[in-house]
Formats: structure tokens, C-alpha cells, sequence
């Protein structure tokens, strides 16, 4: 989270106005998450990342904020993503990117957003592979 980031390096959002030439109300917004990061245009990221001294693979990383979860039955990393005040589940399984949308970003559900991930992580691998042993019971039919 970038709020905590600039916190822990001792640096103010007014600060960072004056370094990256970016306004104080526009950072602001950036900060406390007013606007979501991937609405925000590249140049300003840009300069962020700069004036902080990241890269902006970097400075995407502390904004995001993603979430690691691991599936021990299946031998699975994912994560949960913030998009649009919303969460999102993302994950590879055979070499196929998988995203689910998992719920609206509030107090309530930042608390079990772990649970929920996981929960999710398992449903969907399973589904995923009833279809598989469909697909394959229909092609043996055949």
C-alpha cells in the first residue's frame, strides 16, 4: 500500500508533490486510494516512480497491494487483487490465466479476504476439473 510505504520512508505526500512536479491533490487521491491505480495515466506513475526512486514494476507492486494465498492440495499460488473498489482472484492453472471476482472492497470483507480467496481458489480448480474429466469422458464416448 503506498500509504504505508511513504509512512514507513518518512516521506509526505507533500513532499513527493514538490519532488515528482505531480499536484498535492492528485497524489492525495492516489494515496488514500480515491482513485484506482489502473485509472491513473502513465506519466503521473511515471513520475512517481522516479521521484521515489523505483521502478514502476516497483511502485505497481506498493500500490496494489496484492495478496498471496497457496492451495496446498493442489499445489497452487494465486492472488487476490484490488480493482475498482473490488476484489479479484487471479491464478494459472495449466498454463491458462484465471481471474474471479470475489466482492466490493469493505472493512467486513478485508478481514476474511484470505479465507474467501482460498475458498474461491479451491471451487474454481474444481470445477475446472469436473470439466476436464467431462471433456474427457465425452471424447472417450466417441
Amino acid at each position: 500500500m503506498l500509504k504505508t510505504y511513504l509512512t514507513d520512508n518518512h516521506i509526505s505526500v507533500y513532499a513527493l508533490s514538490k519532488k515528482s512536479r505531480i499536484s498535492y491533490s492528485t497524489l492525495n487521491d492516489i494515496v488514500n486510494e480515491k482513485v484506482d491505480i489502473f485509472n491513473v495515466k502513465s506519466g503521473i506513475l511515471y513520475s512517481m516512480a522516479r521521484a521515489l526512486q523505483l521502478s514502476m514494476d516497483q511502485l505497481y507492486d506498493i500500490c496494489t497491494d496484492n495478496i498471496e494465498i497457496y492451495d496446498e492440495n493442489n499445489r497452487i499460488y494465486a492472488y487476490v487483487i484490488k480493482k475498482n473498489k473490488t476484489y479479484y482472484l487471479k491464478f494459472t492453472y495449466k498454463n491458462i490465466d484465471y481471474q474471479h471476482e470475489l466482492c466490493a472492497i469493505k472493512k467486513e470483507s478485508t478481514i476474511f479476504i484470505k479465507s474467501i480467496a482460498l475458498w474461491q481458489l479451491e471451487k474454481d480448480l474444481s470445477e475446472i476439473k469436473m470439466e476436464e474429466a467431462y471433456a474427457l469422458c465425452v471424447k472417450t464416448q466417441r
